[in-house]
């Protein structure tokens, strides 16, 4: 499932005046706003990031922290990009294009999101000026094990990304680290792996 990811790149040549979408997926409570916030800690404050967040949980909370960096925020919280949203991203994109036009889209997906849908519809988007640029997945070490069983979500979002962040990993244990990249390891062995 990986190389499907990949298939962004293959072939297709990217104008600059494109903008890159980066699209940030992991089950829930995996810690994707701790994610982001930490790596726009280290953007120049001139490069203009725009994120898009879909969520179900608490959007307030997840607002409020997003609010403490310097980007424009636009919200989606009545249902799922990959599902009950679709359609509804490409509106999302070309507004935000418009009204903020930014350097990069970040899309933090919620918890239950399916990747290849948001994908496939970000693909779709290439002659409107956006382009896939990667897709994410953040992975909780201390839960992973627990719903990569029960989870058909969580084995997707694992299979299907470009990059696994291993988030939460100092707070277990040097053999529970090698448990859950072992476990991430059976679903994808291609991807690069972070902490």
């Amino acid at each position: 499932m990986a190389a499907v990811a990949n298939q962004h790149r293959s072939h297709t040549v990217i104008s600059s005046a494109t903008i890159p979408v980066t699209v940030f997926t992991g089950f829930l409570g995996a810690g994707k706003t701790t994610a982001i916030l930490n790596i726009l800690k280290r953007v120049n404050p001139d490069y203009n990031i725009v994120l898009l967040k879909n969520e179900f949980g608490d959007a307030e909370t997840d607002s409020a922290l997003a609010q403490e960096s310097h980007i424009s925020i636009t919200e989606m919280t009545n249902g799922c990009l990959c599902c009950v949203l679709v359609g509804q991203m490409k509106t999302a994109l070309e507004e935000m294009k418009e009204k903020y036009h930014p350097d990069r889209i970040l899309i933090e997906t919620s918890g239950s999101a399916f990747p290849a849908p948001i994908a496939w519809q970000i693909r779709e988007m290439e002659p409107a000026g956006f382009h896939l640029d990667a897709i994410l997945t953040v992975i909780d070490c201390i839960n992973f094990c627990g719903y990569e069983d029960t989870s058909y979500t969580a084995r997707l979002q694992a299979q299907y990304t470009d990059l696994i962040l291993l988030n939460k990993w100092e707070q277990v244990s040097e053999r529970q680290l090698d448990i859950v990249v072992d476990y991430v390891n059976e679903l994808n062995t291609d991807t690069p792996k972070v902490k």
